[in-house]
């Protein structure tokens, strides 16, 4: 009977309305405490892969700069003790840099930007499968020794390129080990993540790397993929950061708070600049699809040795300041009461940029165009008797400048070398620069010098794919 009472007590209890209110709500929050913890199991899984990939882009972006700095610093060393060696070790540089590139991983030469661009435009769509050309493994190797191979030759190319490319291969190497019951990733979110975290390790410029990824690469909306980029970008730089340390690419120069006296030189220097920068990508661009018609090994090979000899006999007559990446040469203009330049070298270093570029071989453009706009800014200060800080404004200008030109991503232009100099005071007149530069640029071609080139690698490697 005691029995019976308790459970009528319990069912009458379970049927009042405070009853039925209460189990409601807390039905509701076990329901969404359920669910939110899968939610963070999901994101935990998507977030884990960029993680992973990040910090080996950190790792392997601090390792190549240490590597190619060595090299680049040795190439100098070997000059100064015997000039005429130069004569030997460029061509031969050259020669064997083109040879581990079209061996072994033919996409793997230029800056590898254009690559990346075109792994991101096919990705996802019918012609995924052409994305595997363009980042891999063997891309990763090769195109590190291929450039430690030329820079050792006192070749004028950069390092940050190459990272992009290395990075988004490393991202999407790991993006493949993924288990089928993985959490599916998109391809294209993963390859624009490890590009801007390539470029924000190389230059330690993370805002750079976002815009870059925004700007140049992602042909749709950021939300999308935002999360993703964010964390990609920290993870790397920060661990780029925790080898190398905090550090700014070039320094902080010195700057007038007021410039706006010299704001006609600016804009001048950003046409000169831009108009050069991307004169320059056109004559690559057509001499490289010169190449191209060129189906003899042994034409080849000449012409990789002629232009490693010309290459050469600059470093030889001008010196030091026509050979490498222009880092030097940068920090020299910037920090050096002196900033007289000869006129030829902005047009040597031109020249040379065009020259070991051309021939094959992996190497990127963004310092060398960096450190031929800086150099085009320090001639026009001296034309005009500019000195000191008003000076390291044009030549900050003139780096702006001759990369929007080359690129044709004005803000990402601005934005890194300011990034790279933290002079707040300068950041308007970059962005004025980039602009004015951007619209010469626009007269001397409508596409931009890497546009044409990722164009280019699809044919190309659209063509592989049938020929197989």
């Amino acid at each position: 009977m005691r029995k019976n009472n308790e459970v009528s007590i319990v069912q009458k209890i379970k049927e009042h309305f405070l009853f039925h209110f209460f189990s409601q709500q807390f039905k509701e929050i076990y329901l969404t405490a359920v669910d939110a913890n899968a939610k963070i199991k999901v994101q935990f899984y998507l977030f884990f892969p960029f993680l992973v990939a990040s910090l080996l882009t950190g790792a392997i972006a601090y390792g190549y700069y240490e590597v190619f700095k060595y090299l680049e610093q040795l190439s100098v060393l070997m000059f100064r003790q015997n000039p005429l060696s130069i004569f030997i070790v460029t061509p031969a540089s050259f020669l064997v840099s083109w040879w581990l590139v079209v061996t072994f991983a033919p996409f793997s030469k230029g800056s590898g930007i254009p690559q990346v661009m075109a792994s991101i435009e096919l990705a996802d769509t019918k012609k995924d499968y052409l994305v595997d050309y363009f980042v891999n493994l063997k891309i990763i190797i090769v195109k590190l020794l291929s450039s430690f191979v030329k820079v050792l030759g006192g070749g004028v190319l950069g390092r940050e390129g190459p990272t992009i490319q290395i990075a988004s291969s490393v991202f999407i190497v790991i993006y493949k080990f993924l288990p089928s019951w993985w959490p599916q990733v998109a391809k294209r979110n993963t390859l624009i993540a490890g590009a801007a975290s390539g470029l924000a390790a190389a230059f330690n410029t993370p805002l750079g790397g976002l815009i870059f990824a925004i700007e140049e690469l992602s042909k749709y909306h950021v939300k999308h993929y935002q999360t993703t980029l964010f964390m990609a970008v920290i993870v790397a730089g920060l661990t780029a950061q925790g080898f190398g340390g905090s550090y700014l690419y070039l320094g902080y120069p010195k700057l007038l708070q007021d410039n706006w006296d010299i704001v006609h030189i600016v804009i001048l220097v950003a046409l000169l600049s831009g108009y050069f920068g991307s004169k320059m990508g056109d004559i690559i661009f057509k001499v490289l699809s010169f190449i191209l018609e060129v189906k003899s090994k042994t034409k080849m090979i000449q012409i990789i040795l002629l232009s490693g000899l010309a290459v050469a006999l600059s470093i030889y007559l001008f010196g030091e300041d026509v050979m490498g990446s222009g880092k030097e040469l940068m920090q020299k203009l910037l920090y050096e009461e002196d900033k007289t330049i000869a006129w030829y070298i902005p047009f040597v270093r031109i020249f040379n940029t065009m020259a070991t570029f051309s021939i094959g071989g992996a190497g990127g453009i963004f310092a060398p165009s960096l450190s031929s706009g800086a150099a085009v800014g320090a001639l026009v200060a001296q034309y005009f008797h500019i000195l000191g800080e008003h000076a390291n404004l044009l030549i900050l200008v003139g780096m702006t400048s001759f990369l929007t030109g080359i690129t044709r991503a004005p803000f990402t232009a601005a934005i890194i070398v300011f990034e790279m100099t933290d002079r707040h005071s300068a950041i308007f007149f970059l962005l004025i620069a980039a602009i004015f530069a951007n619209l010469i640029s626009s007269l001397v071609s409508e596409r931009s010098f890497y546009e044409n080139l990722k164009d280019n690698y699809i044919e190309d490697a659209t063509k592989l794919s049938v020929s197989k």
